[in-house]
């Protein structure tokens, strides 16, 4: 910018004898539940597409670890690549369902989960994993197995 005439001389050397101050801050995930959620997604998908699917569930512990070391190496890579990731994330609902989850179930030691899918589009737009979820702990929503209950008999005994 000197040479071409853009900066005066005593300006550059202002500039170049200034400290740079770098206002790094860490990011704040504002939906750790269902982020934790895609991120699972994602692991799953670069599984399959990669071909480690079958190697990660292998009864050997040490080639187990050694797939999910390369996975999370390509997934490490494809996030710093730039990638997108979009989702149907619906940041006011997903609010009021951590609300509505908090409130409802009070300070008792019931928890509970919450999961909504649009049904017009078969979106997942909300997610709470449980009444007091923290990143990376066990996500009532996704992760936990119940059973049925009255919710199969449309489909056992009325569609037939």
């Amino acid at each position: 910018m000197v040479a071409k005439g853009d900066l005066k001389q005593d300006e550059y050397e202002k500039l170049i004898k200034s400290k740079i101050k770098l206002d790094l801050s860490t990011p704040v995930d504002l939906y750790p539940d269902y982020v934790a959620y895609v991120h699972q997604e994602l692991k799953n998908l670069v599984a399959s597409s990669e071909g480690l699917d079958k190697t990660l569930q292998s009864p050997d512990i040490a080639i187990r670890k050694q797939a999910e070391s390369e996975l999370d190496k390509k997934i490490k890579k494809l996030l710093n690549s730039g990638v997108t990731i979009h989702t149907a994330l619906d940041t006011k609902l997903q609010t009021q369902s951590k609300t509505a989850v908090q409130s409802k179930l009070g300070v008792n030691d019931i928890e509970g989960a919450l999961v909504v899918i649009q049904h017009h589009t078969h979106e997942l737009v909300s997610l709470i994993g449980g009444k007091d979820y923290k990143k990376n702990s066990f996500n009532r929503a996704y992760q936990s197995y119940r059973q049925p209950g009255s919710a199969i008999k449309p489909l056992l005994d009325y569609a037939p």
